[in-house]
């Protein structure tokens, strides 16, 4: 949207909070990226491609190993029409520029083991649209809901979210008009192109894998998006890292404000927004009856909203400048002999610790600072026993959603619960557990006293 890059600061408030909070948009954050984007005198790299089809709305920046995309994370269509189960979310303007833009892989790397996203990645982005907008897993964050289905998503497939930040749950085909055949819908933050139902050559889409991916006769893999589920890439074959659930890094969205509640039997029905794009209006319908939300982006800086509710009920409220937004980061800086890909950095730009090595101190049962085979499944036996509630001899997904245990593998399993999960039964047996971690002591333990940077295992934190 052109107007936030006039306005240098934007501030938003929205009523009904608990407390004033603001947000800004950062002009220099746009400009600098802007800057960094002319600069170039090298070609773009071809993943650039589908995002420089939307100059209005994207910038995008690289360097040998990452391309960086940036948007405000605001499309050009209408949003929020079609809604039927909204949150009260209304979508505001992100800054998803300079060191919080999002990060695609130029050198994609194949994961030894990929990851599902029917049990993995429900927080956050795993891909972004060629116009710049996030796209989240179709599996909202109580890891069992499908937001298509559920009526959460609006006629172009996104909605506004906790963070009020607009995103997509689906594949975004209102974009292959201008992007035409040949050129994916998006990227996954594996750094795969994912295209739509048909090869970029025009031929029928045969062989996917349970990524929705396959290889072409070229040797390059690639995503399909489809109609129905997983509607886009179905989790990551190629490497990615993960912290808390989520691809790590990305950038940060902004709430100005505590996540709203569900507004049970609304629908939303309309979303205008002005010639100089700085006054929205959203309407609803709840039982028969018309509810109304306008705020309007004054020249001061400040936002002011008016509620109308469905009951005849009207409210006021406005805010001013706040909380800076960002705060996202790149990936660290990688040198020369760094295999695009490779192992995940620290924020200090040193390799990041194997797991077994993080986690040394609380599994060393006689701190003498190595870890033996046997302390290493008496570590495997607890995390076990502890999920395994019924004591049927698995793991379920839901044990593993559980309480658990207090342990250092607890975390693990929680969040790579496909990874262990090596015959794709939906549980976890004793046996899987053991495999995993024994692959994982023996990594460790070859490494010990070398002094080498023991790689660790795929997406292990």
């Amino acid at each position: 949207m052109k107007f936030l890059h006039g306005l240098g600061v934007l501030v938003i408030f929205l009523g009904g909070a608990q407390g004033l909070q603001a947000h800004w948009i950062e002009e220099e954050d746009y400009q600098q990226m802007k800057r960094q984007m002319a600069a170039h005198k090298d070609a773009a790299p071809k993943a650039a491609e589908p995002f420089l089809k939307f100059p209005e709305s994207v910038l995008v920046d690289w360097d040998d190993h990452y391309l960086y995309v940036g948007s405000d994370g605001m499309p050009a269509h209408p949003m929020m029409v079609g809604i039927t189960a909204w949150q009260q979310q209304v979508p505001l303007p992100q800054s998803y520029y300079g060191k919080n833009a999002w990060s695609i892989p130029l050198h994609p790397v194949p994961a030894a083991e990929g990851m599902s996203a029917k049990t993995n990645f429900f927080r956050g982005a795993i891909a972004v649209a060629a116009n710049g907008i996030p796209i989240f897993n179709p599996i909202k964050n109580d890891g069992k809901t499908d937001t298509f289905l559920a009526g959460e998503l609006d006629e172009y497939g996104g909605h506004a979210g906790r963070a009020d930040d607009y995103h997509y749950h689906v594949a975004p085909w209102q974009l292959a008009e201008r992007l035409g055949p040949s050129l994916p819908l998006a990227y996954a933050l594996d750094g795969y192109p994912i295209y739509g139902l048909s090869e970029p050559d025009g031929s029928p889409v045969t062989g996917l894998d349970s990524f929705h991916g396959h290889t072409n006769v070229t040797g390059e893999y690639h995503y399909h998006a489809s109609k129905s589920y997983p509607y886009i890439n179905g989790g990551f074959h190629g490497q990615v890292s993960v912290q808390g659930g989520a691809v790590d890094p990305q950038p940060n969205a902004t709430p100005v404000r505590e996540a709203t509640a569900p507004l049970p039997g609304a629908r939303i029905t309309g979303f205008e927004m002005s010639a100089d794009k700085k006054k929205y209006q959203l309407e609803y319908v709840q039982n028969g009856k018309k509810g109304v939300v306008n705020y309007e982006i004054l020249s001061g800086g400040g936002v002011d909203f008016t509620f109308k509710n469905p009951d005849g009920t009207t409210s006021e409220s406005s805010g001013k400048q706040g909380r800076k937004g960002g705060g996202g980061s790149r990936p660290p800086p990688q040198d020369g002999n760094q295999r695009p890909g490779g192992p995940p950095m620290e924020a200090n730009g040193q390799p990041r610790k194997p797991w077994i090595e993080n986690h040394l101190t609380e599994m060393d049962g006689n701190q003498d600072g190595k870890l033996s085979q046997e302390e290493m499944m008496a570590e495997v036996n607890k995390t076990f026993t502890g999920y395994d509630a019924d004591r049927n001899g698995q793991i379920s997904q839901d044990e593993a959603n559980g309480p658990g245990v207090r342990s250092a593998m607890a975390g693990f399993v929680k969040q790579h619960f496909t990874e262990v999960d090596k015959d794709g039964s939906g549980s976890i047996s004793l046996e899987e557990l053991k495999a995993l971690a024994m692959k994982m002591w023996e990594k460790y333990s070859q490494g010990e006293g070398s002094g080498s940077s023991r790689r660790p295992p795929p997406q292990s934190r």
